[in-house]
């Protein structure tokens, strides 16, 4: 079966070629050498699993940003990887918490003297 450009391909399209590859795969006389690079640069490969509603999400979002899917997904991983030091967060919203309190409490007595004038 020759199959369209992936990004074309339907879920219809999908599920024949699943069932396609399924049917022959017993087929071993079949099977031919293909060529192929690999990357130097790859440590590791991971499989990710979508349902086939959140895989067009993906898609569509990554041909939108001009990536291939694996790219996309890569770059979205990295971007939400950073790790929050919760404590040190705290530290910070408290600390801003009391600058606030002082700066109105400044306020709030300046502003009658202010008034007076």
């Amino acid at each position: 079966m020759t199959s369209p450009d992936e990004a074309e391909m339907t879920e219809e399209d999908y599920a024949r070629a699943a069932d396609e590859a399924y049917e022959h795969r017993d087929e071993l006389d079949e099977l031919e050498v293909v060529e192929f690079t690999a990357d130097d640069d790859v440590r590791s490969v991971v499989s990710v699993r979508f349902n086939r509603g959140e895989l067009r999400r993906v898609e569509q979002a990554a041909l939108k940003a001009g990536m291939p899917v694996s790219t996309y997904i890569r770059n979205a991983a990295l971007a939400t990887s950073e790790t929050v030091d919760l404590d040190a967060a705290r530290e910070a919203l408290l600390a801003s918490q009391r600058n606030l309190k002082a700066a109105m409490a400044a306020l709030n007595r300046d502003l009658p003297r202010a008034a007076t004038r």
